[in-house]
């Protein structure tokens, strides 16, 4: 039961978003745009990747995970983001609210996971070509995506479970565009010490374990063939390691802080860029420089035409 100075919130009001009429209309119309083409680029290399034999290996078993999981980010955020900058408000429920928040931690660990799964994927590849069959089996792969879920689904279900066990007393309006964990703390009104030291603990643990995971397998390729070597290994590998440097350094800002340099304004634009930009930017960083998925769209677009050559 809620004291004498404490409120149910039953639901959330989204007024993170601009107060000026003529520049949130603006970046409606900038976001509408990437949303639609980051839904449409991930959806779509799903199914090339779901259709095209010649992409059944791990390392697009391991991408077409990491575009389920951005497509999931961006359907949890993208919807209420782009209603709020068009009516400059939007309202989730309670419940809905710790979905959008469960989802989007889900996938941002699950990314981490699935990141060094595939950095394990392109050592094996480039340093054991002979035996690449033997060191990532079917069910190894399986077995490291599974791990993934279940890794950022408990994180996930741990945060979002203790923060909305809090009592929220102060106000019902978040001042961000989507249910996000460190703004929805802000507004408690009990000590959330106990929330900050998992959040960087568990949050924390798997980005610094997954990520010294990649600079382990990168220093084993680089050690084993050399400069020259990678650089043949470049057109996957450099995909692989832009992809990791754009989506660790927008979650180590977003998360990896002490509590009191919670900023909104900035983490807001954080945010914006984890949840918008980064689902449409990796579908471009996995194909436009990729061979194999090139010449699959090719096959499915024209009949089996040559183009883009290599």
């Amino acid at each position: 039961m809620a004291g004498p100075n404490r409120t149910v919130v039953t639901d959330f009001l989204l007024v993170g978003f601009p107060s000026r009429r003529d520049l949130s209309l603006l970046l409606f119309s900038l976001a509408l745009p990437v949303v639609l083409l980051g839904l449409a680029g991930n959806l779509g290399l799903a199914v090339l990747i779901q259709a095209e034999r010649s992409l059944h290996t791990p390392m697009y078993y391991f991408f077409s995970h990491l575009v389920l999981l951005d497509l999931c980010s961006c359907c949890a955020v993208g919807p209420a983001m782009l209603w709020g900058l068009l009516a400059g408000w939007a309202t989730l429920p309670g419940p809905a609210c710790a979905l959008q928040m469960f989802l989007f931690a889900t996938a941002g660990d699950a990314e981490c996971c699935l990141l060094a799964a595939m950095a394990y994927d392109r050592y094996a590849a480039v340093c054991r070509p002979l035996h690449y069959q033997a060191a990532v089996p079917p069910r190894l792969c399986r077995g490291l995506v599974l791990g993934s879920y279940a890794a950022g689904a408990a994180s996930a279900a741990v945060h979002s479970g203790l923060a909305f066990r809090l009592p929220f007393c102060r106000s019902r309006a978040l001042d961000h565009f989507f249910c996000g964990i460190p703004p929805v703390l802000e507004l408690a009104c009990a000590d959330t010490s106990l929330n900050q030291a998992l959040l960087l603990a568990i949050c924390g643990a798997i980005q610094s374990v997954t990520l010294l995971a990649i600079l382990a397998s990168y220093g084993l390729i680089l050690g084993a063939v050399g400069r020259a070597g990678l650089r043949r290994a470049a057109p996957s590998c450099g995909s692989h390691l832009a992809a990791v440097a754009v989506l660790y350094g927008t979650l180590i800002f977003m998360y990896l802080r002490p509590e009191g340099s919670y900023a909104a304004q900035t983490d807001k634009m954080a945010a914006a860029f984890y949840t918008v930009v980064i689902p449409t930017l990796n579908p471009a960083i996995y194909s436009l420089r990729n061979a194999d998925v090139k010449g699959a769209l090719a096959r499915r677009l024209l009949g089996g035409c040559r183009v883009w050559g290599g």
